[in-house]
């Protein structure tokens, strides 16, 4: 009889996980590739604080001093020459060294601070900032973006019809905005005390102009009218202003006596001559239009 083969069991042996060298090697190299980057980036970062820093050696030795101790000496330095010196007692931890030598260094100047000053672009925002708030407050009725550098207003909201006469509403307007300009502007001009939260040395305004702006047809009767009550509205809301802050008459632009000194608040008046033009004193406004020096 033929003998039966007993059937064969497969056995699964574990899937085997090894490393080649080359994935060995790709790994090793990732690692120096790391290490490198990260000294590189220390090594920058150190080269650029010493190198911008006002006293380069003086940055470089505080990296290595780890443990300085403050103590107590006597020193001697000579400004002229740049000597200083101390005793030799103090250059050693226990106090040791020849009682009355001294060690002498060299030393370079101090640096000099720059002085901080605001541009004249910046003290024109901040000034119109100011004032554009302390009005919103006081319910002034501004006209316009005072960003520009101009306090706008309507002129029938501050004058009677067809007149250089202010209304009860207009006075009112100039005594609010104669008190904003009285806090705000002594600190940029001369002549009237300025406060204490003045800056020393700041930008000073060249003019502060009261100006009157209409629509006109110059080369008739009614335009020429309309020209003159421009400029009639303007000297009237100086007044008014300088009425209500007669400290506002006394600022100018330069010191009193110096060559070109003239009052700080001024008065213009502006007309755009167009056909068909609005009747006398209609559309006209009334602003006041702030320069800063140069």
């Amino acid at each position: 009889m033929r003998r039966k083969r007993g059937r064969t069991v497969d056995v699964e042996e574990g899937e085997s996980y090894y490393v080649s060298m080359t994935d060995m090697m790709v790994g090793v190299i990732f690692i120096f590739i790391i290490m490198l980057s990260y000294f590189a980036f220390e090594f920058r970062s150190a080269t650029t604080r010493l190198t911008s820093a006002k006293q380069p050696e003086t940055a470089a030795l505080l990296q290595t001093a780890a443990n300085l101790t403050r103590r107590q000496a006597d020193l001697e330095v000579d400004y002229q020459a740049r000597v200083l010196c101390v005793p030799e007692t103090v250059l050693s931890e226990t106090g040791g060294g020849a009682a009355g030598e001294r060690r002498c260094f060299s030393f370079a100047p101090p640096s000099k601070v720059p002085t901080q000053s605001v541009s004249t672009a910046d003290a024109q925002r901040l000034l119109m900032d100011q004032l554009e708030a302390d009005l919103r407050d006081a319910g002034a009725p501004i006209n316009g973006d005072p960003s520009n550098g101009t306090l706008a207003f309507k002129a029938d909201q501050l004058f009677l019809a067809g007149s250089a006469t202010l209304s009860p509403d207009g006075q009112r307007i100039a005594g609010q905005v104669a008190q904003t300009l009285a806090r705000r502007l002594p600190c940029l001009g001369y002549g009237a005390p300025a406060g204490t939260g003045c800056e020393a040395g700041g930008s000073k305004l060249a003019m502060v102009n009261v100006v009157s702006q209409t629509n006109l047809d110059a080369f008739t009767p009614e335009g020429q009218r309309a020209a003159s009550l421009a400029l009639q509205r303007a000297a009237a809301f100086h007044q008014g202003l300088t009425a209500a802050q007669p400290l506002l008459a006394a600022l100018r632009n330069a010191p009193v006596g110096q060559a070109g000194s003239q009052p700080l608040l001024r008065v213009a008046s502006v007309g755009q001559s167009q056909e068909a033009a609005s009747k006398v004193g209609d559309d006209q406004t009334v602003s006041i239009q702030f320069l800063m020096g140069t």
